[in-house]
């Protein structure tokens, strides 16, 4: 849908963005809760990368009045809402700290690119910051948007590409939230190669995960906790039973004020209830249990 510009309050984008980032977590784990377990969990403890931007649609909705356009590649689909003068992008899943806005008027040969600063905020070995960074670029003529989000990776001492999304104007999602049916075709793809919980801590704005990786085992030791990891707010990886493991823990609990208990069986219950609907014959791409 395209709307005038001067019809938006561009404050409330950027309000709504931050607070979905903040209250709703990424989960992949909530989905299978959700769709193939004893229903959604409690908002606090996350959702898909999809159900976080739903809800900021529904927020600037309630707002404003006004539907975005999703456009929909590789199984996400941010919120676009295009205006006069061109689009705003918003993608809880790809953290960034503002709205992004590509306008037309500042295109160069038909192509307008644009970027923003975007979570984790980490720190070279010098102590400078080393913000991760969220891409865009538009051809205009082709209708083609280029979306890359890129991270410092204190091991390579580089910024690196983390996610790369190729959207084409014209594949869009026709209903949000999608329906259920769809969700759980969605949910048995083999791109699904771990269950995680990533949350934003609201006082050091500190991203923390716990990942149970799929791949590196037998599909017997599928759900085994043993092999739970964490990432910390420098992309540092810490198995189960290491004391950096317990601090990224308590850190990412405490972000969705839940108990350690909870949140590792959250991810583990998940597990469990992946490996009764998926077949064993899936297979997954490698999941890197490397720091970054």
């Amino acid at each position: 849908m395209t709307v005038p510009s001067e019809s938006i309050d561009q404050d409330v984008p950027a309000r709504v963005l931050a607070d979905v980032q903040f209250e709703i977590p990424y989960s992949s784990a909530a989905s299978y809760h959700e769709y193939y377990g004893s229903g959604a969990p409690p908002w606090r403890l996350g959702r898909g990368c999809g159900w976080q931007t739903f809800e900021v649609a529904r927020r600037i909705a309630r707002h404003h009045g006004v539907r975005p356009t999703f456009l929909y590649a590789g199984g996400h689909a941010p919120a676009m809402y295009f205006e006069d003068g061109g689009l705003t992008l918003l993608d809880p899943y790809l953290p960034h700290l503002a709205p992004l806005r590509l306008r037309r008027a500042d295109a160069v040969d038909g192509t307008v690119s644009a970027a923003v600063d975007a979570y984790p905020l980490r720190t070279r070995a010098d102590g400078s910051a080393a913000p991760s960074r969220l891409a865009a670029t538009w051809w205009l003529r082709d209708g083609v948007l280029l979306l890359e989000y890129a991270r410092y990776s204190p091991r390579r001492a580089a910024t690196v590409t983390h996610r790369a999304f190729t959207f084409h104007l014209g594949t869009e999602l026709p209903f949000f939230p999608v329906p259920g049916g769809f969700a759980r075709r969605m949910l048995l793809e083999p791109m699904q190669n771990n269950l995680s919980l990533r949350a934003l801590h609201p006082g050091d704005r500190c991203l923390r995960e716990l990942v149970l990786p799929f791949t590196g085992r037998p599909r017997a030791e599928l759900r085994d906790p043993a092999f739970l990891m964490t990432k910390n707010n420098q992309g540092q990886v810490s198995r189960r039973g290491t004391p950096g493991y317990d601090e990224d823990l308590a850190g990412l609990a405490d972000a969705v004020r839940a108990t350690p208990e909870e949140v590792t069986a959250f991810v583990t219950d998940a597990a469990a209830i992946y490996d009764r609907v998926v077949p064993h014959t899936q297979e997954w791409p490698a999941y890197s249990v490397e720091d970054e």
